[in-house]
């Protein structure tokens, strides 16, 4: 198994693990409420880190995420998100004639949501998800496929029962399943960003604040 599923696999037993805690030294407290979920509308500019093509290669746009977020327990979420963004390659000697990108991520998440008051809250969220990545050249069309895992945290203020605004900052790793020769295959398949977002909440309902 992949090192980076694991220890996403280990970062949800954590947090599974606080919500038996939270559950043993608040009991009684959750009742299910079916209403109890929200959506983002985000805009976020993603950054290369390191020496891989994204951080050396690429020029990025900013992106655009839908995420869903459903309260399983009055502290924890599961969710989905969906997002795109698009790059225009900058030095073509290491990748070779491709012109734009087109980055696409399917995903789910684990959160931990904490009230700091009736209005301000932070969300802490791991996530794991399928990217594709269609690229474009000129006179070919191809993609790529692989996989994404993703650490984040919101800070957010809602402005009445139904909206809210958030700030966001994130980490993704993305791993890759491109063919080539050995001495850049690595370079090609692992690619970190820090994501800079921000954008609109829609309540459903809120809960603990």
């Amino acid at each position: 198994m992949n090192l980076n599923i694991r220890l996403l696999i280990c970062c949800c037993f954590f947090i599974n693990l606080l919500a038996a805690q939270e559950e043993i030294e608040n009991p009684g407290q959750y009742s299910e409420d079916p209403e109890s979920v929200y959506f983002n509308l985000e805009s976020f500019y993603p950054i290369g880190l390191g020496n891989s093509p994204y951080a050396e290669i690429y020029n990025f746009d900013p992106g655009y995420a839908l995420d869903f977020n459903w309260f399983v327990k009055p502290k924890f979420t599961l969710g989905a998100r969906y997002s795109f963004f698009r790059g225009y390659v900058e030095d073509k000697s290491k990748i070779g004639n491709i012109s734009n990108t087109k980055f696409h991520l399917f995903g789910i998440t684990r959160g931990y949501y904490q009230a700091l008051d009736k209005n301000w809250n932070l969300h802490y969220k791991l996530g794991i998800g399928a990217v594709l990545n269609r690229h474009r050249a000129p006179e070919d069309h191809f993609s790529d496929e692989g996989g994404k895992t993703w650490a984040s945290v919101e800070f957010s203020r809602r402005l009445d029962r139904t909206l809210g605004f958030f700030i966001k900052t994130g980490l993704d790793y993305e791993f890759l399943h491109i063919n080539s020769s050995p001495e850049v295959e690595s370079y090609l398949n692992s690619n970190f960003l820090v994501n800079l977002g921000l954008g609109i909440r829609i309540y459903f309902q809120n809960p603990g604040g």
